[in-house]
């Protein structure tokens, strides 16, 4: 199986250990500063703007080399909802919800946490240099706050109540008990709104043509994101719209393009690794070596679909072998190189949908079938725009199965959506024997419990 190797370490041993920084322009080289002690050394790593550019590519470099970060976050909880299922046995764990609080595959959190503390590193070290520009350190604080805020979604979707790390501090980090879930979701707001004023507008710190570093445009999807998952419809709608209205992102009616490096509806995408792919792509696809796809859809994943949908045509694949066929993700397609796609984080076919739930949730169902046909229409999907019926039940229903089959294997998206929904339990608990309740969050790993006793597990695991 092609699988990168586990970013494992841990956030403590992050904390004394090294910080990985490349420059800005490309992404690709790599640096390796020492900290000493129980933080990174500021004074030297913000001296000049070249060394603060460095630290803000390492920072995103880690969420690119990161296999949880490049991978496993559309994989495992695919596997945890009923979107993937894997073709051995190397997933059972996530398959069938009973992770055991050993298993090295679950690394969200220790990878979330290395990032974070390289955010950390930014936002408490910039401010105090005295040798960079205001719009510069702008620009820097603001990235990296966006960076914090969304590595915390990831984590407080997968693990509920957290540590609230906001320090590189080893002797502040190191005893910290986890937060409250809504205390977390504060902060991720915080930052957001501060990353939307510190940021600019356009695409000037990817170069002007990539879309591979937050602009106020991410901060702004992410928020509308964000608020979705609190069920603040009202500002739901406020932040999508602002990311809509800007013109600058559209729902491609190519569906080939969408992850392209070319993509105009892309918000923001990571940065490839050296190889010049997506290691998405690289491990989903199947080769001559492997022929049998490991990563599949579900039959209720393929159910989904509606008759002549062109986003099955267009990003799935098949393969038959030994009297079966396999259907598998095939959004990403490049395998040999070349920067021909890039791993998309943010697009703007989810803030339509976004808009179009926060709309309907208000009872503006004729708003919430406008954007959901700016997503479901003929020129983009080939199939009729929606003409069902108008009442709230059925507007939702319609835009939360136009979420799975648009957002499909995209960074956990129907996972999240079962559960911030609360219908986890009715559909999961029907298709699954083994589903429980507490599997809906995942088990803080024993090795994080070992090194922070102040620690405690998450219920329904031992």
């Amino acid at each position: 199986m092609k699988k990168l190797t586990k970013y494992t370490t841990s956030v403590l041993l992050f904390l004394s250990g090294i910080l990985v920084l490349a420059p800005l322009s490309s992404c690709k080289k790599l640096i390796v500063a020492n900290p000493s002690g129980t933080k990174l050394l500021t004074s030297t790593v913000f001296t000049d703007s070249l060394t603060a550019q460095a630290a803000v590519a390492g920072m995103y470099n880690s969420m690119s080399y990161s296999g949880s970060y490049n991978f496993d976050m559309a994989v495992l909880p695919g596997f945890s909802a009923d979107e993937l299922t894997f073709i051995g046995n190397n997933y059972n764990q996530y398959l069938n919800n009973t992770i055991p609080t050993n298993d090295p595959g679950n690394s969200v959190w220790a990878a979330s946490y290395g990032i974070i503390y390289q955010a950390n590193a930014i936002i408490n070290g910039v401010p105090g240099s005295g040798k960079l520009s205001a719009k510069f350190k702008n620009q820097v604080l603001g990235e990296a706050l966006f960076v914090r805020a969304f590595c915390y979604f990831y984590l407080t979707n997968y693990y509920g109540d957290v540590p609230l790390v906001t320090t590189t501090e080893l002797s502040v980090n190191q005893g910290l008990a986890r937060a409250p879930a809504a205390a977390v979701y504060a902060q991720i707001i915080a930052d957001l709104k501060l990353a939307q004023s510190y940021l600019p507008a356009d695409f000037t710190p990817s170069g002007g043509t990539d879309r591979t570093r937050a602009n106020r445009f991410a901060a702004t999807a992410l928020l509308a994101r964000v608020y979705l998952y609190q069920s603040d419809w009202v500002n739901a709608e406020a932040e999508s719209s602002a990311v809509i209205s800007s013109s600058m992102f559209v729902p491609a009616t190519d569906l080939s393009s969408v992850f392209s490096t070319t993509s105009h509806e892309a918000i923001l995408q990571l940065y490839n690794q050296a190889g010049g792919y997506v290691q998405f792509a690289y491990s989903v696809v199947p080769n001559p070596v492997t022929p049998v796809p490991a990563y599949v859809l579900t039959a209720q994943q393929i159910a989904a679909f509606q008759a002549g949908d062109k986003r099955f045509t267009a990003w799935t694949a098949s393969l038959a072998y030994s009297g079966n066929t396999y259907v598998y993700p095939y959004k990403y397609k490049n395998v040999s190189g070349g920067n021909t796609e890039y791993y998309t984080l943010l697009r703007i076919s989810e803030q339509y949908l976004i808009r179009a739930e926060a709309r309907a949730q208000q009872g503006n169902t004729s708003g919430a079938i406008t954007d959901l046909n700016a997503i479901h229409n003929p020129s983009r999907v080939n199939l009729p725009v929606y003409a069902g019926a108008t009442d709230q039940a059925s507007v939702l229903s319609a835009i939360m199965n136009e979420r799975r089959v648009e957002l499909f294997a995209e960074w956990g998206h129907r996972w999240f959506d079962l559960k911030r929904t609360h219908t986890a339990d009715a559909v999961l608990g029907a298709e699954k024997p083994t589903w429980t309740p507490a599997a809906a969050l995942y088990p803080v790993p024993v090795s994080e419990i070992k090194l922070n006793p102040k620690l405690v597990q998450n219920p329904g695991y031992h």
